[in-house]
């Protein structure tokens, strides 16, 4: 596709620029993004009321106003824009993710080649919706992976390793991004014929753009295919070593009447409950097999490894097996639900970093913790082609798809 792009030239910093998407970006972060230029494509993807004029509005002009300018502007040809991104892991490590910026086509009704594995909300698809409606543009990408076993691509994303990159950020989040514009290569397209994709990140933008792709159709009763067909993707390889699947750990508030030698005792029927007197979150890491960190006010920790049972017996057969394989379902079912009694959609807090989950419970302010593993790749497409929505915010992709490195605009 054409992409329109932040013209380094036009900037001094393009770190000022590029952000995070804006599913990820609190409102404290929106304000420090939005101070940092008025060119932060933060005003684009969390636009707010401005005079008189609504959000959606707002976002348009900009839109219209920086393409006027030509602080953005699109590319001549199609072409695919290769992705690096060099980011320290949560375990301290400096790692490089490689992928690529390109459009797929939104599938027709009864095609299966998209899946996703989370449950998406009324009212951020229709948010969504309507900013898409108003700048009739993908704003962000949908964050795929796609397998590739034989490394096929491999080639193709070499491409990065000849020359310098076309743009260079460092956005808020400590991760450099790095894009090459490169040919639109016909092979590429041709090695995805008969591929599934599956979403990692970005299930409210990929339904928005479902939406809209049905909404404009039936408005436009289009002869041929239009710009709205094709979806804005990311695309990453399930095999990269960038890749990793981090859990979003659970800092509860214990119900009433709460017993915590009781429920250690209930806890040995389906775990071995194993105290922990150091790093817990290590120890949890270390496990081969499911295994679940819990951590009580007083330095109280335990790793529950599960005991080699039929996971039915703990977890109904409700769900199938792939979801029945995560951790995180061990957790919410046989643990959260059953156990503790909370209700299935009960909301608790989510942390993706293990030491502010337990200096919660440390400082009073929560309960418990739950400390869970990473998840494995194939276990995401496991669920996903198993047509299993996992329990919520069961993955955390880090890091995110830069927004506003390549922007797919419909006119």
């Amino acid at each position: 596709f054409s992409a329109s792009r932040f013209k380094p030239a036009v900037f001094d910093n393009l770190d000022n620029v590029v952000p995070p998407p804006f599913g990820v970006t609190t409102e404290d972060e929106r304000v420090m993004l939005s101070a940092r230029s008025p060119y932060n494509y933060t005003h684009v993807i969390l636009p707010q009321d401005r005079d008189g004029k609504s959000k959606y509005e707002v976002a348009a002009e900009l839109l219209g106003k920086w393409i006027g300018e030509g602080a953005l502007k699109q590319d001549g040809e199609e072409s695919f824009y290769l992705l690096e991104q060099t980011f320290t892991a949560l375990d301290g490590a400096t790692c490089v993710r490689r992928g690529f910026f390109g459009v797929a086509k939104v599938p027709e009704p009864g095609e299966d080649t998209v899946l996703g594995h989370e449950r998406t909300f009324e009212w951020k698809v229709t948010d969504r919706l309507a900013l898409t409606e108003a700048t009739k543009t993908n704003l962000g990408a949908v964050f795929v992976l796609y397998k590739d076993d034989n490394h096929d691509l491999g080639p193709f994303l070499n491409q990065m390793n000849l020359r310098a990159p076309d743009l260079e950020a460092r956005t808020f989040e400590g991760v450099t991004q790095k894009v090459w514009r490169v040919k639109a290569d016909p092979a590429v397209t041709a090695f995805f014929k008969d591929k599934k994709l599956y979403i990692a990140d970005g299930h409210h933008r990929y339904r928005t753009a479902h939406t809209y792709r049905d909404k404009m159709r039936l408005a436009e009763r289009p002869d041929g295919p239009r710009p709205y067909d094709y979806v804005l993707m990311g695309f990453i390889a399930m095999y990269d070593e960038g890749l990793f699947v981090y859990p979003a750990h659970r800092v509860i508030d214990l119900p009433e009447g709460f017993n915590q030698q009781t429920f250690l005792k209930d806890l040995e029927q389906w775990f071995e409950v194993l105290p922990v007197e150091d790093n817990l979150a290590e120890h949890v890491r270390e496990e081969e097999e499911c295994a679940i960190g819990l951590a009580f006010a007083g330095g109280k920790r335990f790793v529950l490894r599960l005991r080699d049972i039929d996971r039915v017996e703990l977890l109904g057969n409700e769900h199938g097996a792939a979801w029945r394989d995560l951790d995180v379902s061990v957790l919410h079912g046989g643990i959260l639900e059953r156990l503790l009694h909370f209700p299935s959609d009960a909301l608790h807090i989510y942390e993706k970093d293990p030491s502010i989950a337990i200096d919660m419970v440390e400082s009073g302010k929560k309960g418990a913790a739950f400390i869970l593993r990473n998840m494995q790749p194939s276990q995401v497409c496991a669920c996903a082609e198993a047509r299993e929505s996992m329990p919520q915010k069961a993955t955390y992709f880090f890091p995110k798809l830069p927004s506003g490195a390549a922007i797919y605009v419909h006119k």
